[in-house]
């Protein structure tokens, strides 16, 4: 790799305070740019709606104190789920159609609150933690299985997310988001890498919300180029919120990535800059019983800059199934018109987020990361003032090249319909 400073851009460009001998230039190319980018596409999306089997699902009680909620069973029917945004306009800003259509799977797990310091790995048990509706809490996802279509194909999976406690039209609920990864493949999903997030509501009535998987699939078993069959849709499961939908990726080659220096001199994260695009992902069953997705990236809708709190060189864990790497991040999105006039920002706090190692095959020495990350929304401006939701990153990113093929999330809390085509 190139050697040689970089320019903190937060600090205002200071070259004394920013020089570091020997760093690694991310921005140089192990493979061209175009190489890696295409590879990193080489993935299938699977946009779903999680609604609750209501009879299985059930909250998980202490046995030692039985009034002290600590966990939930949760059962999913795993529905097709599509969304489409307008286009940016002053006058209308933006919005999005989103369709729940028919049962594509489903997925079972137990969802256990942890201390906030606890260790989470598979299989491991925590100590008893009851929910506080007070305060956020972190939780582990385990024994998951997920199953899509007919027959033996689906996952093992396991992760960790964290509830946001709320208030919305006038009642108390509690969100929660998380991030996944899978663990085993079975069926067309063996030996696949993937990574998964989920944001909505739980209750002792079960999950309601979104869940995004994305598997590596550099050989094309679960993509398609074919035309869908339309949606079968149904009710909106959650009258009141809106879901959009969008990619992140850089402009080109030229759009460089900076590191984030401390006052010591010492590496805290990176200044990442990306374009954002309209993206449409959809998945429905093929040939009888197969469950295929399709993506289809549309025009550019605006910009995004985050500061991510991650140390390239001393990341603190593997990166590994059982050990990702932790990283923060902070996400502002511009989005402009047709014409580039700016109509509104949000901005996101991604105060969770796991790292895992990513191997392309095709490519031997690229080095790559899967991120998946969650937060709040924090902040809108212009049309976007007042907005109030979560927001989930689930990314795949190269490093020399630093390339990047980002789709985020966000569900907005939306009781006035202002976001709702």
């Amino acid at each position: 790799m190139k050697q040689g400073p970089v320019l903190d851009r937060s600090n205002g460009g200071s070259e004394a305070a920013t020089t570091s001998p020997a760093l690694p230039d991310i921005n140089t190319e192990t493979y061209p740019f175009e190489v890696v980018q295409r590879l990193l596409d080489e993935a299938a999306y699977f946009n779903l709606y999680s609604l609750p089997q209501a009879s299985e699902c059930h909250p998980l009680l202490d046995p030692a104190s039985p009034s002290a909620l600590r966990g939930f069973k949760v059962v999913e029917n795993l529905h097709r789920m599509t969304s489409r945004l307008s286009t940016p306009a002053p006058a209308q800003g933006l919005g999005a159609l989103t369709q729940v259509g028919e049962n594509l799977g489903h997925a079972t797990h137990r969802w256990m609150l942890i201390p906030d310091d606890f260790a989470a790995l598979p299989g491991l048990e925590p100590p008893p933690v009851a929910l506080d509706i007070s305060r956020s809490q972190r939780f582990v996802m385990l024994d998951s299985r997920f199953w899509l279509g007919e027959g033996e194909d689906g996952f093992i999976g396991f992760g960790t997310g964290t509830t946001y406690p709320t208030n919305s039209n006038g009642q108390r609920q509690l969100l929660v988001a998380a991030v996944g990864n899978i663990m085993e493949g079975r069926g067309r999903f063996k030996e696949h890498q993937g990574t998964y997030t989920y944001c909505g509501r739980i209750s002792t009535r079960g999950f309601h919300g979104s869940l995004l998987l994305r598997v590596m699939d550099p050989e094309g078993s679960l993509r398609t180029d074919v035309s869908l069959p339309a949606i079968q849709e149904i009710r909106h499961p959650e009258p009141g919120i809106t879901y959009m939908f969008f990619r992140g990726q850089k402009r080109d080659r030229a759009q460089k990535t900076e590191y984030i220096f401390s006052s010591d001199g010492s590496i805290t994260g990176l200044h990442v800059t990306q374009q954002l695009r309209d993206l449409h992902v959809d998945c429905a069953k093929l040939r009888g019983s197969q469950v295929r997705a399709r993506s289809q990236v549309g025009p550019v809708i605006g910009s995004m800059t985050a500061q991510i709190t991650f140390n390239l060189l001393h990341p603190g864990a593997p990166g590994t199934a059982t050990s990702p790497i932790p990283f923060k991040s902070y996400n502002t999105y511009t989005f402009f018109d047709l014409e580039g006039r700016e109509i509104g920002t949000v901005e996101a706090d991604g105060g969770e987020g796991r790292t895992f190692n990513l191997a392309f095959p095709a490519a031997p020495g690229q080095r790559a990361l899967r991120f998946g990350g969650f937060g709040p929304i924090v902040k809108g401006t212009g049309w976007f003032h007042g907005i109030e939701g979560l927001m989930t990153d689930n990314s795949v990113v190269g490093i020399a090249p630093h390339a990047l093929a980002t789709y985020y999330v966000l569900r907005i809390n939306d009781p006035e319909g202002r976001f709702a085509l």
